[in-house]
């Protein structure tokens, strides 16, 4: 995901839009029994704000596939993320322009670990299940003896 400078410039432009299909090196989520849906889609836009600076903003595209947390029923959501980055060439707080050129995996890498959630549920509210016999209590009543 290289976002070439030198292009844009000779391009005559100081703006340009992008689009990526990305699929990460490693699990950027830290949920049990869940994964991200491949590929994950980013689109936004590029715009010199320097012969060394840039500005890239736009929207990250993903889904996650798991268990709910509460009662470990399949469950797939869709999350849309938002970024806005200055980017500029060595920039020890931030990320940076490498050899005109900006790789927006860290970026997109760290908006999605941050954004994450710590819990997946199937519904905000989910009633889980039955702790003595296990009953999903979204799907009916408990017959348990001991309520």
């Amino acid at each position: 995901m290289i976002l070439d400078l030198r292009k844009l410039k000779r391009s005559g432009l100081d703006k340009s839009e992008f689009f990526f299909e990305y699929e990460p090196q490693e699990n950027l989520i830290d949920l049990p029994e869940a994964k991200i849906v491949m590929p994950i889609k980013i689109n936004g836009t590029v715009s010199l704000t320097g012969n060394k600076s840039a500005f890239v903003e736009g929207e990250v595209n993903f889904s996650i596939q798991g268990e709910c947390t509460r009662c470990l029923d399949p469950v797939e959501k869709e999350y849309l993320l938002s970024f806005s980055e200055g980017v500029e060439e060595d920039n020890l707080d931030g990320y940076s322009v490498k050899n005109d050129t900006i790789d927006l995996t860290k970026i997109v890498d760290d908006l999605i670990m941050m954004n994450s959630p710590l819990t997946f549920l199937c519904s905000e509210d989910c009633k889980g299940i039955c702790f003595n016999c296990g009953e999903n209590l979204n799907k009916g009543q408990c017959k348990c003896k001991n309520k």
